[in-house]
């Protein structure tokens, strides 16, 4: 079984603290297999995830993480950036015509853009049902209730904002270790969310940063 933490974010997110290099080494530190840079609306942080990770034996999936016209949906697996802003059905169709998986984070979660909120007859390769940055656990369990209803695969991410946070949530998946044995394990439904919440604490230190990165832009 492989450990990935399919849903991480670097500074070119830009709400986030982590370089791709302090990424890889603290997936390197706890075990995991494999992780996903899924940046904002960007490739820039996996691309360099990606050169770093040469020598080491953590994998990296190519990712990102894409608004669209409803919500957010997490890119695993493709090559080139996909544009923001497409509707859902365009955002799959691009993701799929590279061979990616379409991943729905924070599903039903309406101030986090959860795509469910506003869009749910669309096919998705797999949906967050274990995502670490919930304070309770009622929108895990409803995104797991309705993962399990129609079938789509369960995937666990510890949608990190800080290195600390990452791996916190992951998920099994029954493949092996090169980048497209794990995009096909997931795409098979091979999968199985495993992990915790984020502690308390790294959770007010992002709401913090992140009120302190909303005012210097408006600065600058």
């Amino acid at each position: 079984m492989i450990r990935i933490d399919p849903h991480i974010h670097s500074v070119y997110s830009g709400d986030a603290r982590g370089t791709p290099s302090e990424i890889l080494r603290r997936a390197s530190a706890i075990g995991l297999d494999a992780v996903a840079v899924a940046d904002h609306n960007t490739m820039k942080g996996s691309i360099i995830a990606l050169r770093e990770s040469r020598g080491m034996e953590v994998t990296v999936v190519p990712a990102m993480e894409l608004s669209t016209s409803a919500g957010h949906i997490v890119a695993l697996g493709i090559q080139e950036e996909i544009q923001r802003g497409l509707t859902p059905a365009e955002t799959l169709d691009a993701i799929h015509d590279q061979d990616g998986a379409a991943i729905i984070p924070h599903p039903f979660v309406r101030y986090r853009q959860g795509l469910f909120v506003n869009e749910r007859n669309i096919r998705v390769d797999g949906i967050e049902t274990l995502n670490s940055r919930y304070i309770v656990g009622y929108s895990n369990w409803r995104a797991r209730k309705f993962a399990r209803k129609r079938g789509i695969p369960e995937i666990g991410a510890s949608d990190a904002h800080f290195v600390e946070a990452v791996g916190s949530s992951f998920t099994l998946v029954d493949s092996e270790g090169e980048a497209d044995d794990i995009l096909h394990g997931i795409l098979k439904g091979k999968t199985e969310p495993a992990g915790s919440r984020t502690p308390l604490p790294l959770i007010v230190r992002e709401v913090i940063n992140k009120k302190f990165l909303g005012r210097m832009r408006n600065y600058v």
